[in-house]
Parts: C-alpha cells; structure tokens; sequence
C-alpha cells in the first residue's frame, strides 16, 4: 500500500501531499505525464483500492446527491482529464469519489499537442496544460466501460470531437454504458473546438443530441472573464445550451493562458488560482437558467468549504482533478468526512439545503 500511494504521489509537487515526502527525489525526476502513467499503474492493481471503501465517507446518506436525476452518494466528482481512456475509473471511485468522468475521448485516436505540454506550478497549487486530447479513440475505450458495468450509475463520459458527425457517433455509441455524457466544446488547448462557441451551431449540435439522448447530457463550458461583453457571451451559450435541451452546465473548463514553457505556447490553467472566479460564475450561471439545469462547479475545488460555498451558490455536484494531485488520494474522503461535519453543524442532513456560508469549526 505505501509504495502504491508513493507512486500516486508521483503526479503532484513535493510540498503539499502527506503521501509525497517519501517520493520527492523521484518527483524532480518525472515530468508529469510520466508521474501520471506511473499512478495509473498504481491505480490498476486489481483489488488494491478496494480498501479505501471502508472509510471513504459515500456511506453518510447526509450526502447523498441528485445530479440532474442521477443518484450519487456524495457531490464530489472526478473530472475529466484524469483517466482520459477509461482504465481506472472504478478505483477512482474506491477513493471517495461520488462520481467520476472519463475522457475526454474523441471517435478516433489523436496523438495530442506535442510536448511539453503539462507544466506544474506548485507555489500556485496549479497546472498548466496544452494536451489537446491525446487518447486511444472511443472503441477501446467502449470495450474497456462493456466489461466495467458495475459502477455503470457513477461513471460519465467525456466527449468532443471537431464536426458534428464525430460527436454524435460518440455519443449513440457510449450512452448506453454511462450515467451522462458530458460534451467538450471548451477545451482551450484543441482547435476546433470554437466553432461551437456560435450559438446557432451550438444549438443545432445539442437538439441533434437531445433526439437520441437516453441519460442526461452535460455541457463543459468555457469560462468567462468579468469583462462586460465577454461575459455576456458566454452567458448566451449557457442560455442557449438550456433552451436546446441540455440537463446540466458544467462550469467551467480551464482558463486559457499563454506560456512559453508550453510547446505551442498557450493552453489552460487549473487548480487553486482558480477557485474565486469559479465561485462567481456559479452565482452568474444560476441567476441565468433559474434552476432550469443542474450545474457541476469546476474550477480551483479543495476543500469542504469550498464545496459548500459553490453549492450554496447553485451548484449541485463539484469537480475537482488538480486539487487531488496535489493533495493525494486521500483528499475525496477528506472532503466528505468534513462536509458532513459542516453540515452537522449547521444542522441540516441533506446537502439540498446547504445555504450561506458554511459555518466554522473548531
């Protein structure tokens, strides 16, 4: 067990996981894609990850949470770009994880970005990451999610994909093996993606969707600055997104950035930096749709009282992935363990009522 957790570690800096300090000569040697294969070995050791089952916190009914009719034990999600092929999505879950998204995976395979194209900037708690979504393509991905179906009700899918024919193959072929589906049409380190940010070809791609849609369908969204104009925009997508029939928002994809350590020179930035503004779009987003979708915050997520202010905002499940690596994987249980103890506190045994802001504990 500990040399599994030392190699999980490897992904995330050497300052802030308990369980890096053993592998800190190791982290100045890895460059993160390379710690991420060597955790997802970890990950993949059959029955390993079983044990973290026992005192994850998804067994507090407190939690218990309804993501757009989707029942999940806790509202703590996965988000994508951790397991972007779908090969560890079930020890994902053994971690504390309500539920977890695989992807994004596009119909074909792509080689992605070329390197480098992930950076850590752990004074920050951040990354930065210009991938453009390398990944083995959607049929070994299909056949991997056939033979996983026992967390079939926690598992979402990720897809994108440059022309309308490519998604919606994605999509007929993948529904039937996942809770949801979450469409990209946001990531700021792929081209292409942007022809879908006009909102006619947006709503013409969604209500294509919708006609063959069996589980609920998310929209990841760009995020939007505090500029006027800009924010407008976006907020038009959101708008648009709901009125053609999508079930959930998720807000919001990480935020663009230019940067010269990046091969191509730009990509987008996650982790903590980024969690005031995602705290704002929630408010923007929810005071948009009037309840009228279920939204999933992403976006600088950490703590339980993070978790709480997004969803006193209007969310109603959170995403996290950068957080974890630099926490390690004990972080999901974390969370849960001290957002029941927020909500016992506050009194209130759902986390439907959340409201305010979380109150203090000693």
């Amino acid at each position: 067990m500990t040399i599994t957790l030392t190699m999980l570690s490897l992904i995330g800096s050497d300052k802030t996981s308990i369980y890096s300090l053993a592998a800190r000569p190791l982290i100045f040697r890895l460059p993160p894609e390379g710690a991420h294969k060597v955790a997802e070995t970890a990950l993949r050791v059959p029955g390993l990850w079983n044990s973290f089952r026992i005192a994850n916190g998804t067994g507090d009914r407190k939690l218990d949470t309804n993501l757009a009719g989707i029942e999940l034990p806790t509202p703590i999600g996965m988000a994508a770009g951790f397991d972007k092929d779908c090969k560890v999505l079930g020890s994902i879950l053994n971690l504390g994880f309500g539920f977890v998204t695989g992807g994004t995976v596009t119909l074909t395979p792509r080689p992605g970005n070329p390197k480098p194209r992930m950076i850590r900037v752990p004074e920050q708690k951040a990354l930065m990451n210009a991938l453009g979504f390398p990944g083995q393509g959607l049929e070994p991905v299909i056949k991997r999610m056939k033979k996983s179906q026992r967390n079939h009700d926690r598992v979402m899918l990720s897809i994108a994909g440059t022309i309308e024919e490519e998604i919606f193959e994605c999509f007929r072929r993948a529904q039937s093996l996942t809770s949801g589906i979450e469409l990209n049409i946001s990531s700021p380190n792929t081209a292409g993606l942007r022809i879908f940010h006009q909102p006619a070809r947006l709503r013409g791609l969604i209500e294509g969707l919708v006609v063959e849609k069996q589980v609920p369908l998310f929209i990841k969204l760009p995020p939007w600055p505090r500029n006027d104009e800009n924010r407008r925009e976006m907020l038009k997508l959101a708008a648009t997104a709901v009125d053609a029939g999508v079930d959930g928002l998720v807000i919001a994809n990480t935020h663009p950035i230019e940067n010269s350590r990046l091969k191509v020179g730009r990509g987008g930035l996650s982790g903590a930096p980024l969690f005031d503004h995602t705290e704002l779009m929630i408010a923007d987003v929810q005071a948009q749709v009037q309840g009228q979708a279920a939204i999933i915050a992403c976006g600088g997520v950490t703590t339980a009282e993070h978790v709480w202010l997004l969803l006193s905002k209007g969310a109603s499940a959170v995403q996290l992935y950068t957080s974890f690596i630099y926490e390690g994987p004990g972080l999901p249980a974390r969370i849960n363990k001290r957002l029941s103890k927020l909500m016992n506190k506050a009194g209130i045994t759902s986390v439907a009522d959340i409201s305010g802001p979380p109150p203090a504990l000693n």
